[in-house]
């Protein structure tokens, strides 16, 4: 939620819902926050009570959410790395357990 009133310098929250636990997290933001920032408020507020999480529903773009997904991966020290399909030089391992697959 955008564009509140002001309030100990924040105008804004972002709202995290548990569907499991139905647990709310309102965390306190401002209107101007980037991606990077969303990213490291997550980490810090609500990654740290949850772990990995095996859902993520957002109303924001997508490309909104790469970018967010991309800098919390940075921030937890955990590397992207993307291989062309049916390059065994690039990933290995998998070309050879999906060669033994078919």
């Amino acid at each position: 939620m955008v564009e509140l009133l002001e309030s100990s310098g924040h105008d804004a929250v972002i709202t995290v819902v548990d569907s499991i636990s139905k647990r709310v997290h309102f965390v306190p933001t401002h209107t101007t926050v980037i991606v990077e920032g969303a990213a490291r408020l997550f980490l810090y507020h609500v990654w740290k009570l949850y772990g990995l999480l095996k859902r993520i529903v957002s109303n924001c773009r997508p490309q909104f959410v790469a970018s967010f997904t991309k800098e919390l991966y940075r921030l937890l020290g955990i590397q992207l790395f993307f291989s062309t399909a049916w390059y065994p030089q690039m990933d290995r391992q998998t070309e050879c357990v999906n060669q033994k697959l078919d």
